[in-house]
């Protein structure tokens, strides 16, 4: 596990990306909170019901990319007032996974806002118990490089 926090003068071009830009369109969506005027959570299960047959049929994934509930997020943020608290859990797809570790069942990124701090926490399942830690060691090193390709200031923690 690993916790990056955004530098301050980061924090709004990450939002900006994260809510009008394309730089979290690969992640999937495991779940995402959001405090406005009331908390609001969503789960970011695909409801394979409201697809249609065919589309049934080409998606094997469990879960949402990013841009599929981007706009829904950026509705209910917009504005000129900060959310209280922003969390949303994303993951890795599968092949992406399965790519970078044997081992690794998952790679998520947290990613947290709240009292004006905006952070980024790794963590990986794994689909066998072992001490070794490559698999956090290799996503926590594609974190690190998806953070400063989008030139983004964070601070390790």
């Amino acid at each position: 596990m690993q916790i990056f926090e955004v530098a301050t003068h980061s924090i709004k071009p990450v939002m900006n990306q994260l809510l009008k830009g394309s730089a979290f369109d690969e992640f999937l969506v495991r779940s995402a909170e959001i405090c406005v005027i009331t908390k609001i959570e969503i789960s970011g299960i695909l409801d394979k019901s409201y697809l249609t047959e065919a589309e049934h049929d080409s998606i094997s994934r469990n879960y949402v990319y990013w841009n599929e509930i981007q706009p829904f997020v950026f509705s209910l943020i917009k504005g000129g007032r900060a959310p209280g608290m922003l969390k949303i859990v994303f993951s890795a797809e599968d092949g992406k996974v399965k790519d970078m570790h044997d081992n690794a069942s998952a790679m998520f990124l947290n990613l947290t806002y709240a009292e004006g701090k905006l952070r980024f926490t790794t963590a990986v399942g794994q689909r066998f118990f072992s001490l070794d830690k490559s698999s956090e060691t290799v996503w926590c090193e594609y974190i690190k490089d998806f953070l400063s390709i989008n030139n983004w200031s964070v601070n390790i923690l």
